[in-house]
C-alpha cells in the first residue's frame, strides 16, 4: 500500500477509536482507563473527549 494509503487508514482507525470511546463515555458505565485500554487510545485522548463531551452534552 503506498504511503498515503496507510496514513488515511491509519486516521480512519483512529477515528473509528475515537467513536467508539465517545460512546463508551456516554453509556457511563466503564471508567476512562478501561476505556483507554479497550480503544487502545492514550488515557489523555479519552480524557479530551470526556472533556469535549461535556459542552455537547450539558
Amino acid at each position: 500500500m503506498c504511503k498515503v494509503m496507510e496514513e488515511r487508514e491509519e486516521e480512519r482507525v483512529k477515528n473509528e477509536k475515537i467513536i467508539i470511546a465517545a460512546n463508551l463515555l456516554k453509556l457511563g458505565t466503564i471508567s476512562r482507563e478501561e476505556i483507554a485500554k479497550v480503544t487502545g487510545l492514550s488515557l489523555e485522548t479519552v480524557n479530551a473527549l470526556t472533556e469535549e463531551l461535556k459542552g455537547i452534552l450539558v
